[in-house]
């Protein structure tokens, strides 16, 4: 039987604090670090001649620190909420250094690595709006063949960010990635979160992986 890719979206504006968004914007811009990717992880699927790609990102540990709110939620609100998504139970991820980060992408120059996750269920709360033509939008090939960018967009679905939806999806089999955004002022701030369950727990994720993001 093919494999079927699914995404569920939650509006969640009304459980965040009120200055939610502003306060995820201020840190990241004050802490996010600058890394040049290189896609050689189990998980990449970059075509061969791209050799390096330009990210930022702000760790675990920082929002643990400076946002405990969003912390707790992730171990709390977020959790239960994608519990709702699968048909088993639901786990945090018990390493901070990948449990949660924020991505940051400004400029016309920063995309998403083209890649497929190793965890069974992923959770987005996007906090900046990207509306269709204005880049950004998360690009889900169904083709989990793909490996590359051109391959994806050959048959694929994309999820536009809508600012205080939350996003749960599998993307084990699908390669996806983070579009450019269009226009040089413009940037895009995520919250990504791992979740694990009984049939793919923490243990089985890729030994590279950490190395491979930068994040040893």
């Amino acid at each position: 039987m093919k494999d079927t890719f699914w995404f569920k979206e939650f509006d969640i504006s009304q459980l965040l604090p009120s200055n939610w968004k502003s306060d995820i914007i201020d840190l990241t811009k004050k802490f996010a670090v600058n890394k040049n990717l290189s896609p050689t992880s189990v998980t990449s699927r970059e075509s061969s001649d791209i050799s390096t790609i330009k990210v930022a990102t702000v760790s675990g540990k920082i929002i643990t620190e400076k946002l405990p709110w969003l912390r707790k939620m992730y171990e709390t609100t977020f959790l239960e909420i994608g519990k709702t998504c699968v048909n088993e139970d639901v786990f945090i991820a018990q390493d901070d250094r990948y449990a949660i980060n924020l991505n940051y992408q400004y400029g016309l120059n920063m995309r998403y690595e083209c890649h497929v996750d190793s965890n069974p269920l992923e959770g987005l709360l996007y906090v900046t709006d990207h509306p269709e033509s204005t880049g950004g939008e998360l690009v889900v090939g169904l083709n989990t063949n793909a490996k590359s960018i051109e391959e994806v967009n050959d048959d694929c679905i994309k999820i536009y960010p809508k600012s205080g939806y939350l996003v749960f999806f599998d993307a084990r089999k699908f390669p996806h990635y983070v579009a450019n955004l269009k226009t040089e002022d413009s940037f895009r701030i995520v919250l990504a979160m791992n979740f694990y369950t009984p049939s793919c727990p923490e243990s089985s994720r890729p030994s590279d992986l950490n190395k491979h993001l930068g994040i040893e």
